[in-house]
């Protein structure tokens, strides 16, 4: 009958331990010592590590990655949450994750999003007294958000690099925009067709009247009257605008 070895541990002491979460900011760990070898352990709450970030929110970073985000707006998002994660740890979440999960990619979360037409807007965000460059992909057909990416200054002057595979990963023909002549560049260089968005043309439209309204009703140059449009009629004009 083989021997049966039994071990004993003591209970040293409890330790407090820091922690990056978004419900918890520091969790208590337990301290055990071997008696036969002597050497010491912690036992972790469930959840928690030696790591400074819970596994919650490695795991909401992953959750975010996979759904489009790049690391950078991984951050932000997790930044608006209350708690901070630079790129890079949430760079080494997703490859800590990728080793435990085979063929985890982010491509295949968008294999069943196809779209004709891809939307793309940049925007500014004001982060801790500082603006950020933010890239949106939408499909402006069924108004799903696609990615949100943080750009830096060098990447809003190529747009090409951060439109083209998002392009051919939904399958999009036409490209989306407003009328910056930088869209237009890509959308050809890319082989897709470009449309300006009706929101982006009502508001230039808007403003281009707002603008001539006071003009033709001086008629400053006589151009109107000279074609037999009378005052009257042009304030009609002006007031039907």
């Amino acid at each position: 009958m083989p021997a049966v070895v039994v071990e004993r541990f003591t209970y040293e002491r409890r330790v407090a331990k820091s922690l990056r979460d978004t419900v918890y900011h520091e969790v208590q760990v337990h301290r055990y010592q071997c008696l036969r070898c002597k050497r010491t352990f912690r036992v972790y709450p469930e959840g928690t590590t030696r790591a400074q970030t819970s596994q919650r929110v490695k795991g909401l970073a992953v959750m975010l990655y996979l759904l489009g985000l790049s690391y950078g707006a991984v951050s932000l998002a997790l930044e608006g949450l209350g708690v901070y994660l630079c790129k890079s740890r949430v760079y080494d979440a997703v490859q800590e994750a990728a080793k435990r999960v085979p063929g985890l990619k982010r491509d295949q979360v968008f294999a069943g999003v196809k779209t004709p037409a891809l939307g793309g807007d940049l925007t500014s965000v004001k982060c801790k007294g500082e603006w950020l460059s933010l890239g949106i992909t939408v499909d402006p057909i069924s108004g799903l958000a696609l990615t949100i990416d943080q750009l830096s200054a060098e990447e809003s002057k190529t747009l090409k690099e951060w439109i083209e595979p998002i392009a051919k990963s939904v399958g999009a023909t036409v490209l989306v925009t407003d009328d910056a002549d930088g869209f237009k560049t890509v959308a050809a260089e890319v082989g897709v067709q470009h449309q300006v968005c009706k929101a982006h043309v009502l508001r230039n439209t808007e403003a281009l009247i707002e603008r001539y309204q006071p003009l033709v009703a001086r008629d400053a140059d006589g151009s109107l009257k000279a074609i037999g449009v009378s005052r009257s009629r042009r304030r009609q004009r002006t007031c039907a605008a």
